[in-house]
């Protein structure tokens, strides 16, 4: 057989992922949560007008609702206060600490004027007298697998040997095996905002590719089981 007759062997391109340059938010629209009062799966759904967010949920189970225009926030909280003893005036009294609302408080103003919020007792070091100081309470968006909206917890996080892997939504999902499959990766922004810029290392490391997409299969099957239920 010639060379001009015989088959050709098909050439097989490695998968290209290209970055955009689309952040975080941009998969924000939907994001797949539980309830933090009776744990129910369920979702946040926003939308960007006029420059701002406009979001909203409510557990079909439990009835606990947050919306953006209320201010509602269902996440863990900073207490913050000082101020000088009230008695011997020689030192100062701090609170910094962080708090989680369990009971499923939606508004931080509620938290701030609530028992045992408002004002927090502080035992002077000095003379060991006891003065209550006045603390406020500041939301804590923290990266820790929390819907960005309420600071509800995720549903589709799994917990790995390197960290937490979480997506908000399908879309998200799917964004990011398209990521971790590829051998080719290429950027086409130099800032620092994309979402995928800013994945943790251990995502990124080709070595760890195929465990990573192991735990994004488990979450897809965690998704597929929810969309038929």
């Amino acid at each position: 057989m010639s060379d001009e007759t015989r088959p050709r062997e098909l050439a097989v391109e490695p998968a290209r992922h290209r970055d955009t340059g689309l952040g975080l938010w941009s998969f924000a629209q939907r994001v797949e949560v539980r309830c933090k009062r009776c744990d129910r799966p369920g979702a946040v759904t926003a939308s960007w007008v006029e420059r701002r967010w406009t979001t909203r949920y409510v557990c079909t189970h439990c009835g606990l609702e947050a919306r953006s225009e209320r201010h509602d926030w269902l996440g863990p909280v900073r207490l913050w206060g000082r101020r000088p003893c009230g008695y011997c005036g020689h030192q100062w009294l701090h609170v910094n600490e962080r708090r989680d609302d369990e009971a499923g408080s939606a508004q931080v103003p509620d938290l701030y004027s609530s028992p045992g919020f408002g004002r927090l007792a502080r035992t002077c070091p000095i003379c060991g007298r006891s003065s209550m100081v006045e603390v406020s309470a500041q939301r804590l968006h923290v990266a820790d697998g929390r819907d960005p909206h309420f600071g509800l917890p995720l549903r589709l996080i799994e917990t790995t040997s390197a960290g937490p892997l979480w997506v908000y939504n399908r879309a998200h999902l799917e964004e990011l095996r398209r990521y971790v499959g590829a051998q080719q990766r290429e950027r086409r922004v130099l800032a620092n905002r994309s979402m995928i810029s800013r994945l943790p290392t251990w995502i990124k490391l080709a070595r760890n590719r195929g465990y990573v997409l192991r735990m994004l299969d488990r979450l897809q099957l965690r998704l597929s089981i929810s969309d038929e239920a």
